[in-house]
């Protein structure tokens, strides 16, 4: 973030409501910068690719992709991006959902600007002490962070992983985490580990006459019809194809 701007992102398919939602994060703080104003998820999706924001609201209800979706997408892709729900449902099993899909904050339309506000600020704290450790961690090398991580998902890769937990180790945020992680070996940590771990099931399909149950547990799939979609979706083949 350059000069302490906030990247935004809006995504809501009722174009009146959507610019009242950009003008509303802008009136409350102007330090959040909204780029683009999406009426589609796949438009903001396209759109989170293109402007690598730092937040993104949308509505739950939209066109193409919804927002828990989206939501979910970005976590897997996105991890770094702070993804507030909007919506004009009040029950709570939205809110529920949007805490299960990582959601960073949950907000009823129409927007309540002190609970907007109160939102914001939390986002531009959460922001503002990650620069401040990145700008602190800059100071250390971290490749060899990097490398270390590396080295204990080459060890522990059938084991259950919690990258929130390692980030917690090194004292850093997980969205810092995977930025630095990006920046040293060109992928986040989850998509690391998941293609080390399709590495070993391709040597262990091929070399051994363990089944494809067997192998998905020794790499660390919760379960093989999980391992055989990551697998596919690797290697276009299915893990039976691929053991021919």
């Amino acid at each position: 973030m350059t000069n302490n701007t906030f990247r935004t992102i809006v995504a809501e398919d009722e174009k009146l409501i959507a610019s009242n939602i950009a003008k509303n994060i802008s009136s409350c703080d102007a330090s959040f910068e909204v780029l683009a104003v999406c009426y589609d998820g796949l438009s903001a999706l396209k759109a989170i690719e293109q402007y690598n924001p730092h937040v993104l609201f949308t509505d739950i209800k939209m066109p193409l992709m919804d927002g828990l979706s989206l939501i979910e997408n970005v976590h897997n892709n996105n991890p770094h991006v702070r993804c507030v729900l909007i919506s004009g449902y009040g029950e709570f099993e939205y809110a529920k959902t949007a805490i299960k899909c990582n959601a960073f904050d949950y907000l009823l339309k129409p927007l309540n600007k002190f609970e907007l506000s109160k939102t914001l600020r939390k986002i531009k704290d959460e922001l503002l002490s990650e620069q401040a450790l990145l700008n602190t961690e800059r100071e250390t090398s971290t490749e060899d962070v990097v490398n270390s991580i590396v080295q204990y998902l080459h060890i522990n890769f059938a084991n259950e992983i919690n990258f929130t937990q390692i980030a917690s180790d090194y004292n850093f945020s997980a969205s810092y985490l995977t930025k630095i992680f990006k920046e040293h070996t060109g992928t986040s940590p989850i998509k690391y580990l998941i293609e080390y771990r399709i590495r070993v099931a391709k040597t262990l399909l091929k070399d051994t006459k363990l089944t494809v149950m067997e192998i998905a547990e020794k790499t660390g799939f919760k379960d093989q019809f999980y391992f055989s979609k990551c697998f596919k979706n690797y290697c276009g083949v299915t893990p039976s194809q691929y053991k021919g």
